[in-house]
């Protein structure tokens, strides 16, 4: 059971290599073949023909689905594609320049390593970065203009890793990010790289991360974030003091549930992944509450009207606090702005897990076990 968002979810995601290399809605479509035959027509044929012909798609199989290693084949072999004709591209406006199609060739092979690059390809990164690096060098780009080329190249480099591993993808998502701060120091984006990878990485990393953001960002939200991911990694593995004002003048208060586990779902119901983590943690609920388990959730809806929706269509049973201002501190103390969020606590009232939504059945076995 994990009602997490998928790791890659806020990353960049495969698409097809004609669509990401943009040649038909970018370029346009080629002109017509000239009537003569010399060389350079039939080369531009040539390339015409290469640049609209890539690999057949896969198709589905009669028996069974595809590995993740045919996948991943499949890929490769239209990233190597993408970079041969990337190739024949630059090979035809090197070699005829004053040829009427030379520009086109010229943006084609810039697309084609963009695309090569995305679909795995590494041996076209470095090919790609220097083209990058010399198209920013033109004088008649603005600064967003030129924004844009990093930023393509960095959406290229990151989505390439994810044929690797996760972890590549973040590693070079990291990297690039912070290279993107470094270069354009007045806008969010770099910074908002970072911040997507703390809200998902472990505590320790978290907080690493956080405190860099802090040093680059001015952003408000931003800085309040951040200040709340280091928080939260702090409170790990300590005693977590919480107490909820609830209607009538009882309180929903950790330090009363010492000798269970307690799960603290927090979520809201504008995302979208909140009525699935709702409908796994009643499940939840209906084997191990009786077993000595506490399921609490915490709504951060401004008004409580969708939330309230929400949980008599899920059916739940088990307390919600749906007071914005006491919950919004709640949030605001700990950054918790990426919902939903599963959080465990042992019997000791002991901070013990963060990211309780990747494995939540496995957790709560293992702390009722101790």
């Amino acid at each position: 059971m994990n009602f997490s968002s998928p790791a890659r979810k806020f990353f960049f995601p495969a698409v097809s290599w004609l669509v990401l290399a943009g040649w038909i809605a970018g370029l346009g479509a080629f002109p017509a073949r000239a009537e003569n035959t010399n060389a350079a027509d039939l080369a531009w044929a040539a390339l015409k023909h290469d640049s609209e012909n890539p690999p057949e798609p896969l198709k589905q199989l009669p028996d069974r689905m595809f590995t993740s290693q045919e996948i991943q084949a499949y890929y490769t072999k239209v990233a190597n594609r993408g970079g041969e004709v990337a190739d024949e591209a630059r090979q035809f406006y090197t070699q005829y320049p004053e040829h009427p199609q030379a520009a086109e060739a010229r943006n084609l092979y810039f697309n084609l390593l963009l695309a090569s690059v995305a679909l795995s390809s590494t041996n076209k990164i470095a090919e790609l970065e220097a083209v990058t690096a010399e198209r920013l060098k033109d004088p008649q780009l603005d600064d967003n203009a030129r924004f844009q080329l990093s930023l393509q190249l960095l959406h290229s480099a990151v989505s390439g890793r994810q044929y690797i591993s996760d972890a590549a993808m973040r590693a070079e998502l990291e990297r690039r990010a912070r290279q993107l701060i470094k270069d354009y120091p007045a806008r969010p984006d770099g910074c908002n790289f970072l911040l997507n990878l703390a809200r998902k990485a472990a505590p320790e990393k978290s907080a690493a991360l956080a405190r860099e953001i802090l040093l680059s960002s001015s952003d408000p939200k931003t800085t309040t974030e951040c200040e709340g991911l280091i928080n939260r990694a702090a409170a790990l593995d300590k005693p977590l003091t919480l107490k909820l004002p609830l209607p009538g003048g009882t309180n929903l208060d950790l330090d009363q549930m010492r000798g269970k586990v307690v799960m603290l779902l927090f979520w809201d119901s504008e995302s979208k992944f909140s009525a699935k983590a709702l409908w796994a943690v009643n499940e939840l609920y209906k084997t191990y509450h009786a077993q000595g388990v506490e399921f609490w959730g915490l709504n951060f809806d401004p008004t409580p009207d969708k939330a309230k929706s929400l949980l008599e269509n899920e059916k739940i049973e088990w307390p919600q606090y749906l007071d914005l201002p006491a919950g919004g501190k709640i949030q605001q103390r700990f950054g918790l702005y990426t919902p939903p969020i599963l959080w465990a606590v042992d019997k000791k009232g002991v901070l013990r897990e963060l990211q309780a939504e990747h494995a939540p059945q496995n957790i709560v076995k293992k702390l009722l076990a101790e």
